[in-house]
């Protein structure tokens, strides 16, 4: 809402938002200018090269610039305005440029090539490094500071200039009292401050101090709060007296409290038994009973007075009466803000039929329904407004009012056929004598907020109804544009209208108001619109196409007339610096923008031209081959002819005559319309006129033109329909295809004109490129009117936009901050008035000393006219030291005059350079008489091998087995730095299959072979000489490592095994071999075990609920047959696998018809081999 800017000496406040609130306080700390602002960002300025931001922790993350971002992370620091991460300081700096006219700034060594200045800034810098700062050297780093301030130095204007120095040392001193550390540098002789001058004759108030205290009593400040700074600045103080505690910012004086000039209306300024209190309206004070200020409000006026307990308090009284004292007034209410000029201040009072209401209290009406009164109410913004309450205690029923919509209205018998009309003998109906004024029975007026009252008689008995709206006429605009909305003169009712737009480009393409496209092109003068009715606006526009005689039908630029008032307004193009631009004549005069003239305005964009009628609400725009003209339709309806048509929401008569007939062909219907011109030479019919232009009906459509359907948001306020056939059309012309660009245009400037952005030619992909002068910037959505130092207090409204719907131009535009000097030369500067020599501006009817004289700012013509002043002559002086020159210079006690000086010229000195040894580097010291440098060597800090420096870190090669470093550590001898050697570290890791062996003679041996490495898929394996291995997965492979002749082999032996059939074994005993390769035989193992399973028990057409665990006995045991000699028979030894325990265990089955029955099973517990008897088998 404000801008600021810190200028030498002096601070401009810039309101860009006169009606917003200020929220930021400016005050003067020390040396240093203080803003702070509500939102938790602060800046120090020093008046002179230095700028301090602090921001509050809530700024994380939401700040950009040369200060970095503040998201806690340093690595992005240097992001630019383009959000790319720079590693260069330089082209990071240059990306924050506010305007690109600015030159790139280059960063260079400011004292490779002024060796006297650097060793003079070396010597006066070296005060950041010495005992004076000691105390702050381990809470802030001097160096970056020391390197800066040489560097600074270097850049100043003179040798004898110190203010770079002392801005560098006091950038230090104020990092060091940030941390905590109050450093007193300033000595006379060293950047002195002299605080005198602030003070008075005969007083002695204000003193330096290195850390002043930033909780300084003031009027503004009465409190003394701290505010947001956490550490105190340098610089010139007051130091009040106990009688004058308050330092007031306004007459920079020490002053007790009753007599402070300036004030913060946040603060209250009370003495401590609160007495005496001073108001504060506007930054000044006001004592008890004096006058703040006065307004007149229609037909009252009012008072604003300084009350007790400093509270504004604001009388009202009708004008022309003295208003009664604050003490004695009754309707008074105190102001707690101040009120902006153009509106009533709150709170206040309203006045209801004489009688003043204070906001937000209520008056009581004669009215009453049902227990519902009605009320007068003073709203916030002081108007009366009538509302319905329930009736306070005691208020009478004097008016009865009958709601239709309420069970309070007695029913009204509808009249019937046979009901019978009161004689006129009867009793009379009676009126509503008792309202005021007086009302007839069934009378209607206007009760206010769109209420319609009718008299009921009685007296005083009313009826209240809704004002009723006329049903809406229009439905649908066959334009394609949406209605405008507004309001009747009731203020109740809603009005929709039709927008009245007609638009034409490329001197052959024609939108008519009511939204149909034709083509037409023929070099003469015709009528776009003209009055139906001339004695109602006596108002036509005319449009002028030529060709230019050129035989291939190229596009040449139209021009437009307009008459109204007597007066014609002729839009064209000319030649002007090698460029055709926009050239206006008011009658047949050429004009400038921004006039206003015989009731039309004429506004510029650069490239468009815009001319308003105010009293007829006309609006038309034209740049070089394209124009758009908007009508209100109230004004317009069915009053419009030409090639814009008829404006009558109708189609069907857009191609209407001058006799009015309406007729299909619109090029018949356009040559009706030609002006009869003898001058215009393009109208001659001798002239031959290029053929009827040729269109390709099935082109494909060009990627430029389908932009318009990217242009969504535009479609409901502007059909894109025509404009884009016109397009088409335009691009599949052989003749010139190139108009796509001006159907494009049209089309973005009729968005523009519906408050719309469109940023159209940012997607053409430098087809339709917009260029501007050197010094301005095109805006694809910029203002109606361009300010220009002759048009910055002109107030100008924006026809088309009847309900603030902003209005865009494209055009070009002086960057932000500028104004343009005049729409003639289109040059832009920041400020009005003449540019001085030093690039300044200055006001009209200033005067000013510069460069030894007296100038002046003439307010016609903005030049400037100088006059010399005279000077005395100087004494004859002879120079006699080594190195110093006669010179003329600027006397000190008048820069304007000059005088005859030594001074000392390097260049006449006797320089004996030194050429210095590897390792040192030349210095320039400064001789006794303080003019010609001495030369000497010093040591670099390299360290220095076989004719090379090396510094510090690098590595210094060498011919032994070492690896040597240069160092930080100074050689006492050489004066070099010294190299440090380590023993070369070999690397004695081999791969796999590999041994480190060390050779004599070497500074690092090799890896020699010594085993073979075998490459499985689950990894390598190491196999030595003479050694074998089988991979997990293949047991029939041997693999086997040998050497011969240094050379390692890797062979591999695969075991072949028996046939062997499976199905020769016993089922389940297949084995193989012992190295795991062939398949076997083996012998069943003996085994007899317990086995589980679960089964369904089923007896008897029962079964269990559930599968139940039934143990069992499975396996095999030694049982065999063999023939007994002794016996001479065979002998049968028969061992089953039986149970050895058992129990009995009993389980529920359920029946059929859900009956249970308990069964009992065997379970067997243990399991083994039991010796069974054989029964001896009969022969």
């Amino acid at each position: 809402s404000r801008e600021i800017r810190l200028l030498e000496g002096r601070i401009q406040e810039i309101a860009t938002d006169p009606g917003a609130e200020k929220n930021y306080k400016v005050d003067l700390r020390g040396g240093y200018i203080v803003i702070e602002t509500n939102q938790g960002m602060n800046f120090m300025w020093d008046q002179k090269t230095t700028v301090v931001v602090h921001v509050a922790p809530s700024f994380q993350g939401k700040v950009c610039g040369l200060c970095g971002d503040f998201d806690g992370r340093s690595r992005n620091d240097f992001t630019t305005r383009g959000q790319s991460m720079e590693m260069s300081i330089q082209e990071f700096g240059n990306s924050w440029k506010i305007t690109s006219t600015c030159s790139n700034i280059n960063m260079t060594d400011l004292c490779a090539d002024q060796p006297f200045k650097s060793a003079l800034g070396q010597k006066h810098c070296s005060i950041i490094k010495s005992n004076i700062f000691e105390a702050c050297h381990s809470k802030v780093n001097p160096i970056p500071y020391y390197e800066s301030c040489i560097s600074d130095f270097c850049g100043c204007d003179s040798v004898g200039d110190c203010e770079c120095f002392c801005t560098s040392v006091a950038a230090y001193s104020r990092s060091c009292s940030r941390a905590g550390v109050c450093i007193d540098w300033r000595t006379p002789a060293i950047c002195p401050v002299f605080c005198d001058y602030y003070n008075p004759p005969d007083k002695h108030e204000w003193f330096y101090k290195p850390c002043g205290a930033p909780c300084l009593k003031t009027c503004r400040n009465p409190q003394g709060k701290c505010g947001n700074l956490l550490y105190s600045l340098e610089g010139c103080y007051p130091e009040c007296s106990p009688d004058k505690p308050y330092f007031d910012e306004e007459s920079r004086e020490c002053v007790s409290l009753p007599n402070c000039t300036s004030c913060d209306s946040e603060e209250k300024l009370c003495t401590e038994d609160s007495k005496d209190c001073l108001c504060c309206y506007n930054g000044k004070t006001y004592t008890l009973n004096e006058t703040v200020y006065s307004q007149v409000y229609g037909p009252e006026c009012s008072d604003a007075v300084c009350g007790p307990d400093g509270v504004i308090i604001k009388t009202l009284f009708p004008c022309g009466r003295e208003a009664s004292t604050p003490a004695q007034e009754v309707h008074m209410q105190p102001v707690t803000s101040a009120p902006p000029l153009s509106m009533v201040a709150t709170p206040c009072f309203c006045s209801d039929n004489g009688q003043l209401i204070p906001m937000g209290e209520n008056v009581s009406l004669p009215v009453n329904i049902s227990g519902h009164c009605a009320y007068s109410i003073c709203n916030a913004s002081c108007q009366i407004e009538l509302i319905w309450a329930e009736c306070k205690t005691g208020h009478t029923e004097a008016l009865k009012i009958c709601d239709p919509d309420s069970e309070a209205c007695p029913p009204t018998p509808a009249p019937s056929a046979t009901s019978q009309v009161p004689a006129s003998t009867g009793t009379p109906v009676s009126d509503c004598l008792e309202l005021i004024p007086p009302r007839k029975f069934n009378e209607t007026w206007n009760f206010g907020n769109c209420q319609i009252a009718t008299c009921l008689g009685e007296g005083s008995n009313i009826k209240l109804s809704s004002t009723a709206c006329p049903p809406q006429q229009l439905k649908l605009c066959v334009n394609g544009f949406p209605f405008t909305k507004h309001y009747d003169e009731t203020g109740c009712c809603e009005v929709f209208e039709c927008q009245c737009i007609c638009s034409g480009w490329g001197n052959e393409h024609y939108v008519t108001f009511d939204g149909t496209y034709h083509h037409f092109k023929e070099n003469c003068t015709y009528v776009l619109v003209k009055s139906i009715h001339p004695d109602s606006y006596n108002f036509w526009i005319h449009i002028d196409n030529y060709y230019c005689g050129a035989i291939d039908g190229a596009i040449c630029s139209m021009s437009l007339l307009i008459f109204h008032s007597n007066s014609i307004v002729t839009l064209t193009q000319a030649m002007e610096h090698g460029k055709e631009t926009n050239l206006i004549l008011f009658n047949d005069k050429k004009v400038v923008p921004d006039i206003s003239r015989n009731g039309i305005r004429i506004t510029s964009s650069g490239i468009y031209v815009i001319v308003e009628i105010p009293e007829l609400e006309v609006y038309v725009s034209y740049s070089q081959l394209a124009f758009y003209i908007k009508l209100p339709f109230g004004k317009f309806y069915n009053n419009t002819m030409g090639l814009c048509g008829t404006c009558t929401n109708q189609k069907s008569d857009d191609a209407m005559k001058r006799n009015g007939e309406v007729i299909e062909s619109f090029k018949e219907m356009a040559l009706d319309w030609k002006v009869p011109d003898p001058t215009n030479r393009y109208c001659n019919p001798g002239v031959s006129e290029p053929a009827e232009i040729q269109y390709h009906q099935h082109c494909e459509p060009s990627n430029l033109c389908k932009i318009i359907w990217n242009l969504t948001e535009c479609h409901r306020v502007v059909p894109p329909q025509p404009y884009y056939e016109a397009c088409v059309a335009s691009g599949c012309s052989e003749q010139h295809p190139g108009t796509q660009c001006q159907s494009m245009q049209t089309y973005a400037a009729l968005c523009g004109l519906h408050g719309v952005c469109v940023d159209w030619r940012r997607q053409a992909n430098g087809q339709c490129e917009a260029s501007c002068a050197q010094d301005q910037v095109y805006k694809p959505c910029g203002e109606a009117k361009r300010n220009t130092c002759f048009s910055r207090e002109v107030i100008m409204d924006t026809l088309p936009s009847q309900n603030n719907t902003p209005v865009f131009v494209e055009g070009c535009y002086c960057p932000d901050g500028k104004y343009l000097l005049n729409d003639r030369d289109g040059i832009c500067v920041s400020v009005c008035g003449c540019t001085a020599q030093d690039g300044s501006v200055k006001q009209p009817r200033e005067a000013w000393e510069h460069d030894c004289q007296y100038c002046a700012c003439d307010e016609a013509t903005f030049n400037i006219s100088c006059l010399p002043r005279p000077c005395a002559k100087s004494p004859p002086i002879n120079c006699t030291k080594e190195g110093f020159v006669r010179k003329i210079k600027a006397r000190l006690d008048d820069p304007c005059c000059t005088e005859t000086v030594c001074e000392c010229d390097i260049k006449t000195c006797i320089i004996n350079k030194t050429a210095c040894n590897l390792g040192f580097q030349p210095v320039v010291a400064i001789s006794e008489d303080g003019c010609c440098p001495i030369f000497s060597c010093i040591p670099k800090g390299v360290c220095v091998s076989e004719g090379v420096e090396f510094k510090p870190g690098a590595v210094v090669p060498t011919s032994t087995c070492e690896d040597c470093v240069c160092t930080d550590e100074p050689d006492v001898v050489t004066q070099t730095n010294r190299i440090q050697c380590v023993p070369v570290k070999c690397q004695t890791t081999c791969q796999q299959g590999f041994r480190y062996v060390e050779e004599e003679g070497q500074c690092c041996s090799q890896c020699q072979q010594v085993a073979c490495v075998a490459n499985f898929p689950f990894g390598n394996v190491t196999i030595e000489v003479g050694k074998s291995y089988k991979a997990p997965y293949d047991n029939c492979t041997q693999y086997t490592c040998t050497e011969s002749a240094g050379q390692f082999s890797l062979t591999s032996t695969v075991k072949v095994c028996l046939p062997f059939e499976e199905s020769n074994c016993v089922p389940g005993t297949v084995d193989v071999t012992s190295d795991g390769c062939c398949k076997t035989c083996i012998d069943l193992p003996h085994k007899c075990k317990r086995n589980v399973k679960e089964q369904y028990i089923v007896h008897n057409n029962c079964k269990s609920a559930s599968p139940v665990p039934v143990p069992f006995c499975e396996g095999t045991c030694s049982t065999y047959s063999v023939y007994s000699f002794e016996a001479s028979e065979m002998e049968h030894k028969c061992i089953c696998c039986h149970e050895k325990r058992s129990h009995e265990v009993k389980v529920e089955l359920v029946c059929s018809e859900h009956k249970t029955v308990q069964f009992t099973y065997v379970h067997v517990d243990e399991c083994g081999c039991v010796e069974s008897k054989c029964p001896k088998r009969r022969t």
